[in-house]
């Protein structure tokens, strides 16, 4: 990225250089940049938003979108006009319209511009054309090419070159900014224009300095090579600015005063927050899941959910404002697994220490969606609804009867005490060992809701263990006479609520706009970023994390100077060994470069840890299901299935065992293979040995990521999954955070300030699928028309048939899966 920078601004500054390299120096008859320029207050690489790449066409991506008005008056008479434009920039398109008066001679200007460019380079192009009395005016037909640098915060430098299209005349204008504390208090800013044929003596040139009193105030002098001189003030409101500045000639009369008035992206402005301080309210309808990841298309009939990086990041952002007092959450219809529950919960529990009130509204409840909402100051319940506090469990669907009955056959190769993905089909009720780990799970959850909601709501531990065993369901009259609820009331009544933790009525911020606040910088250069990189779904090489193309991601950001951390979120249940390695070690490669922070969602279990292993601190969640170091396997044959329903194959082969992996009977519709006949004792010795060989090499990555012996992993695995804080007391979890707090630790691994790192999410939006287009069957149907006959249909709804199916698929080989069945989904 770097190189491409260079490489445009050599390429701008040989077109300059072209352009200065014209005919014989003559008197220049196209009017100067000072002449064409006069309603700018300083030079635009250093101040402000600068016309708008009417002075430099490169300046629009670095200014933002605005549109700004300005005119100049006759010597000081306030109330006329004698000069005027309107300046505008939409996604680095500029344009504008610039009226001038001298005596009876007009002209009107139209500029219109194209640049891009990034918050440390910006390069653009510009077209400047004329109509009435250009020529008496000096205004030719021109073309301008500009390019900006900010390669730190101390520094900016501007290059445009001028070039008449309709005279031989060239121009070269260069500015310079410096900022001697690196922020916008103080800017000293110079600039210079050199025509065609002028000794470098003769050089016009201006000087001067502003100063930022405080966020969104300024003042602002400069001085001419003329000795004119201009003084100004700018105040700053936010997505408002008022700008006047005076300018003196050099015998001392009073020119003109210039005028400029912006609308458009919010600036910081210590006089809009103050104004606005405690005046607002953020609401969140969180009516659904909170995905990781967008659609690639949006559906014109629905309403696009709320990601869930975007959630956490605007509750955190409305804990840090001093506009907001309080967030109201509709948490009806909120679809989320319980370690996404716990991590909202936490970033409100953040917000609210931070002095925001929350009030939290709901139609029913259950465990989760009431996990959410204890820790608000209000919570509301419809009065109607109620409240469905049964405590949790985790069951498990066992088909070995079923297999009998329909004469599948299965042999499960089970080597490891808590690997048990395959028990459902080998057993018909859970082994001694995986009893123990669901239940111990399972506690976990419980004690953590329990103490959550005790030291958040008035019911003590043994209170609330009567609710939940004597009660289970609590009518919305029974949650508020336990003081489970504060009020009855719904999500229209909202504002009311809102009044009685704020002691008045505020105005609502959408969350867009309080990004904008909370990111809105006068600063100078890009940021460094911090990479979240989801990992999201089975370990497949081409469907679920999509292990080919997520590896090769991670590999660009180890290479990526742009990028001084990655955070890498991973919800996982495993799956291909062969795709949870090339994804592993991608991750190392990035560790050797940067820092690499392991968010753990709800699960980072089997093929899901393997991904995380090489990062420098993993981090889960209390609820997060981490571990279940191991493999599995097994093996469906046809033990009368054919007999049964009528099917039969035939097969023809060269290879002992070819008929294993080719012949079978195929299933209709499903797409799945019943192989004909089981394995034999020598078939069996093989598999154990090339699974007891996975599972070391399983073993030796996770003991090398860790930096720990392989002796400790061995003792801690064998399988066994563990809760988050568990999994810390095992030595597999550096600490307990989620998301939020995995971003902070990157962050601060890479030496950074808050206001010098950026966010970017790397793969924020899911790979095309037609169920985004036609939900349903069909959708599915025609993504199984469009996968590839070597991967698993693009996108899976169910995570039992994903299981199923990657099972069939990979048989006889190892995986490292957990089964959908071992883990809690969304409500």
């Amino acid at each position: 990225m770097r190189l491409l920078r260079v490489s445009v601004a050599l390429l701008v500054a040989l077109l300059l250089g072209l352009a200065m390299n014209g005919p014989p120096a003559h008197a220049q008859e196209m009017a100067s940049y000072y002449e064409t320029t006069d309603l700018l207050g300083a030079p635009p690489a250093s101040f402000r938003e600068g016309l708008l790449g009417y002075a430099n066409p490169a300046l629009p991506p670095l200014a933002g979108n605005h549109l700004v008005a300005a005119w100049s008056t006759e010597g000081r008479a306030a109330a006329s006009v004698r000069d005027w434009g309107l300046f505008s920039n939409i996604g680095g398109l500029g344009s504008s319209i610039v009226r001038r008066n001298r005596g009876s001679l007009s002209v009107t200007g139209y500029h219109v511009s194209l640049a891009g460019g990034s918050g440390d380079f910006a390069a653009g192009v510009g077209y400047q054309g004329y109509a009435g009395d250009a020529t008496a005016l000096g205004r030719y037909n021109r073309l301008t090419v500009g390019t900006i640098a900010r390669p730190s915060p101390y520094l900016s430098v501007g290059l445009t070159g001028n070039v008449s299209l309709e005279t031989d005349d060239r121009e070269v204008v260069g500015e310079i900014g410096v900022r001697p504390l690196g922020s916008s208090r103080l800017t000293l800013f110079a600039d210079a224009a050199w025509g065609e044929g002028q000794a470098l003596a003769d050089v016009p040139w201006s000087a001067g300095a502003a100063v930022e009193v405080i966020p969104g105030l300024n003042l602002r002098g400069r001085v001419f090579e003329s000795e004119a001189v201009s003084v100004g003030l700018r105040l700053g409101l936010g997505r408002l600015s008022l700008d006047s500045g005076s300018r003196v000639d050099p015998n001392g009369d009073y020119a003109r005063q210039v005028n400029r008035v912006r609308l458009g992206e919010y600036e910081p402005s210590a006089i809009a927050q103050g104004l606005r301080a405690g005046k607002e309210h953020v609401e969140l309808s969180l009516q659904g899941p909170l995905p990781y990841r967008g659609s690639p298309v949006s559906n014109p009939f629905a309403q696009k959910p709320d990601r869930f990086y975007e959630v956490l990041r605007t509750v955190r952002q409305a804990g840090e404002s001093a506009r907001v007092s309080a967030v109201a959450l509709n948490l009806s219809g909120l679809q989320v697994r319980p370690e996404q529950a716990w991590e909202l919960r936490t970033a409100l529990r953040n917000a609210q220490s931070a002095g925001t009130k929350i009030v939290a509204v709901l139609e029913n409840g259950d465990m989760t969606t009431y996990h959410v909402a204890s820790v608000a100051d209000v919570v509301a319940l419809d009065p109607q609804g109620n409240l469905s506090l049964p405590g949790y469990a985790l069951s498990r669907t066992f088909f070995k009867g079923t297999l009998d009955k329909l004469g599948i056959g299965y042999q499960s190769w089970r080597f490891f005490k808590y690997k048990s993905a395959r028990e459902s089909f080998s057993r018909t009720s859970f082994s001694r060992a995986d009893s123990l780990q669901r239940q111990r799970f399972v506690n976990d959850r419980y004690e953590l809701f329990q103490n959550n909601v005790t030291a958040a709501r008035p019911p003590g531990p043994d209170s609330l263990n009567r609710l939940v065993d004597e009660k289970t369901i609590l009518t919305a009259q029974e949650a508020k006479q336990t003081g489970l609820v504060d009020t009855l009331a719904r999500w229209h009544e909202r504002s009311g609520l809102l009044r009685t933790v704020t002691g008045e009525e505020t105005s609502s911020l959408d969350a867009s706009g309080l990004d904008q606040i909370a990111t809105a910088t006068r600063k100078w250069g890009a940021p460094s970023e911090i990479a979240v990189v989801y990992g999201i779904g089975t370990t497949s090489v081409k469907s679920g994390m999509g292990s080919r193309e997520l590896s090769k991601k991670i590999r660009k950001l180890a290479d990526d100077e742009d990028v001084a951390a990655v955070v890498f979120r991973v919800d996982s249940p495993g799956g291909s060994p062969v795709a949870a390695a090339q994804v592993g070690e991608a991750i190392k490669t990035c560790a050797k470069n940067k820092p690499v922070i392991v968010s753990q969602g709800q699960l980072a279990a089997s093929g899901g840890y393997w991904v995380s292993a090489h990062a420098d601190t993993i981090l889960a969640g209390p609820n997060t299901i981490t571990g279940s170091i191991g493999v599995i396997g097994g093996w469906f044959y046809d033990k009368g299935f054919s007999d049964q329903t009528g099917l039969s194959s035939d097969v023809v082969q060269r290879g002992e065992r070819a008929d294993l992996f080719k012949g079978g009977i195929q299933l209709p519709l499903v797409g799945v293979t019943v192989a004909n006949r089981k394995l034999t004792d020598d078939e069996l010795a093989r598999v154990e040995d090339v699974f007891r060989q996975g599972y070391d090499e399983f073993v030796e990555t996770v003991a090398e990521g860790r930096d720990t012996t392989e002796a400790h992993i061995r003792d801690v695995a064998k399988g066994r999954i563990y809760s988050g804080g568990d999994g810390k007391e095992a030595g597999l979890v550096d600490k307990i955070g989620g998301l939020p707090r995995a971003i902070k630790l990157a962050r601060m691994a890479a030496g950074l300030s808050p206001e010098a790192a950026k966010v970017r999410e790397v793969n924020p939006t899911k790979d095309f699928t037609f169920s985004a287009l036609l939900p349903g069957p069909l959708g599915t149907f025609m993504n199984t028309l469009w996968s590839t006959s070597d991967s698993t249909p693009a996108i899976q709804t169910d995570p039992t048939e994903t299981y199923l199916r990657l099972m069939l698929k990979h048989q006889p080989g190892p995986l490292v899966l957990l089964p959908p069945d071992a883990y809690p989904h969304a409500n």
